[in-house]
């Protein structure tokens, strides 16, 4: 049986939010857009990534909420990787890749 309470599920359900939500955001806002145009601007990646965190956020408070601290310090982690790969793509976007 899987421990709720663990830096790994908050890991996993870090990494799985957001990219659900990056999905819905991408499904709703871009649905005439094909993916190689979305994909091939890092700044609009970096915008739906950022706003796709907001899911993360809901994720830890709700742990908090249930007291599963370790499952919070995971989605923590995962939310500071993602951040670097938003940084990662901005950064792409200054230099104008």
């Amino acid at each position: 049986m899987v421990n709720k309470n663990s830096v790994i599920t908050g890991i996993i359900c870090g990494i799985i939010i957001p990219s659900i939500v990056f999905f819905l955001l991408h499904s709703f806002t871009f649905n005439r857009v094909t993916p190689e145009y979305l994909f091939s601007s890092p700044g609009i990646v970096a915008k739906l990534l950022s706003l796709s965190l907001l899911g993360n956020l809901a994720a830890f408070f709700l742990f908090l909420k249930y007291d599963f601290e370790l499952s919070a310090r995971g989605v923590l982690f995962a939310t500071f990787i993602f951040g670097a790969g938003i940084a990662v793509l901005k950064i792409l976007e200054w230099n104008g890749m």
